[in-house]
């Protein structure tokens, strides 16, 4: 019996030994090793820039550039692309911050993540600028190419004190729209009241695919810049809210410089003040803006466009010629009007500006506006008229004052064309700058509204002109 629980006491103790081999044999398995990063020269983003000359450029060695992530896949509104920053830009206005976008050829949601610090091979990659004009680095391999170096970075906007300055242009080399790329930070802003209640875009429902959506967004001058939605963006669904505040997105051109939002959340979208209706006294508005896009309906910050008749409204019109190089600062931007291929009886489009302070007492008010037009006919299709009783919303003809009688240059028999630039003249002057009119607003006080309106039918009064369009330039009034 010893000699049994001697040889049973010595089985157990290796038993435990044993176990005890096998457990610290087993430890926790370490993280894959990082791939090397590839070895060759370095690159920055303004060094990208000075590079691009109006031609792609494809990278066929190792060439390495090391940059912050600012905006990336995870709300779905990018897709297949990630916005980057340097310290290599050549502007203080931009804190001496590179930027541009990253194209990849599969998507990085959950890869890269906003503050995340990475190299970027970019062999294989091409330099070259988007369909709207924005630098871009197109064609990367992300699992391939990019190495992680750090996590958990906090880029922070550049603070934009008015939407003009977004569209600051450097004739440099490497310059450009110096916030194309850019996180930024826009304060004191607002979507435009018609955008209010609406969702940001439209999202998939089965049958029907998503829809991509341009929302605008204004300051309290007036000014007004385009934000695009795409409607697989996770906040797709979410409604615009009645209220101001501030909004970081990504500032980039397309065309003419608009905004991509990062997310509804986080404080990206932090509108929680009072909206701030815009009534004016003075404007001066020059509508080749960001707010107009070619072919798509008006919506700068105050002024409505409004189809009293017939399904054709005011829209963009883009003009000129965006040679050499493609620079998109000499496309021009038109509120136009055109019955160009329209299927309607008639068509009776306005487009109405803000709500205008009258101060009564007869004190005058003095406006005038750039107008020319295209293929022109021979009835004026355009008239000018003020209102005190609109509404807002509904047009009643008989409320308003038709005062076109003073704006003797609004062409009719001439077609004002010189090659791709329409001929503006002064409405009021025939001059090449305005000469604001006087006259005395209908409202005697309170406020007024402005509107354009184009008719065309196939009444003898407006004969269908076939296309018959009238643009709209710089608009004073004081």
């Amino acid at each position: 019996m010893k000699k049994t629980k001697h040889i049973s006491f010595f089985a157990n103790l290796i038993l435990m030994l044993g176990v005890f081999v096998l457990a610290s044999c087993h430890k926790t398995p370490a993280p894959p090793p990082q791939k090397a990063i590839a070895t060759g020269p370095a690159i920055t983003i303004q060094q990208l820039r000075n590079m691009y000359v109006g031609v792609n450029t494809k990278f066929t060695s190792n060439t390495l550039l090391n940059a912050v992530v600012t905006c990336d896949e995870s709300s779905g509104n990018l897709y297949k692309q990630v916005y980057v920053r340097d310290n290599s830009g050549i502007f203080a206005a931009t804190n001496y911050y590179g930027a541009l976008s990253i194209h990849f050829l599969h998507g990085t949601s959950g890869f890269l993540n906003v503050g995340d610090s990475i190299a970027i091979n970019l062999n294989g990659g091409v330099l070259s600028k988007s369909s709207g004009g924005s630098l871009e680095i197109d064609s990367i391999e992300a699992k391939n190419s990019v190495i992680h170096l750090k996590s958990g970075l906090n880029p922070l906007p550049l603070v934009i004190n008015a939407l003009p300055q977004l569209n600051t242009y450097s004739n440099t080399t490497g310059g450009g729209f110096i916030y194309d790329g850019q996180l930024v930070q826009l304060s004191n802003v607002e979507f435009v009241a018609p955008n209010v209640g609406t969702t940001y875009a439209i999202p998939q429902a089965p049958p029907a695919a998503p829809q991509n959506v341009n929302k605008f967004i204004s300051d309290f001058r007036g000014n007004t810049i385009v934000a695009y939605n795409s409607g697989y963006a996770n906040f797709a669904m979410q409604t615009i809210p009645n209220n101001s505040g501030s909004i970081v997105a990504i500032s980039n051109l397309y065309t003419t410089m608009q905004l991509s939002l990062r997310s509804a959340i986080n404080g990206d979208i932090n509108l929680t003040n009072a909206y701030n209706p815009i009534v004016y006294d003075t404007i001066t508005e020059n509508f080749s803006c960001a707010a107009l896009s070619s072919k798509s309906a008006i919506t700068t910050a105050g002024w409505k466009t409004i189809a009293y008749q017939g399904s054709l409204n005011w829209q963009g019109l883009q003009y000129g010629n965006a040679s050499p190089n493609a620079n998109p600062t000499n496309w021009k931007y038109s509120p136009a009007a055109s019955n160009y291929k329209t299927t309607d009886t008639r068509n009776d489009m306005w487009l109405v500006s803000p709500p205008i302070v009258d101060h009564g007492g007869g004190v005058k008010k003095y406006m005038d506006f750039m107008v020319a037009s295209q293929y022109g006919t021979n009835k004026r299709l355009l008239s000018v008229l003020v209102s005190g009783s609109f509404d807002g919303a509904n047009i009643i003809p008989s409320q308003w004052v038709d005062i076109s009688s003073f704006y003797t240059h609004i062409p009719a028999t001439v077609s004002q064309t010189s090659g791709s630039y329409p001929n503006y003249k002064s409405a009021y002057s025939g001059g090449f700058t305005p000469t604001p009119f006087g006259f005395v607003p209908p409202s005697n006080p309170g406020t007024f509204y402005v509107a354009f309106r184009y008719q065309a039918s196939n009444n003898p009064s407006y004969p269908d002109s076939t296309g018959s369009t009238y643009l709209l330039g710089t608009f004073v009034l004081k």
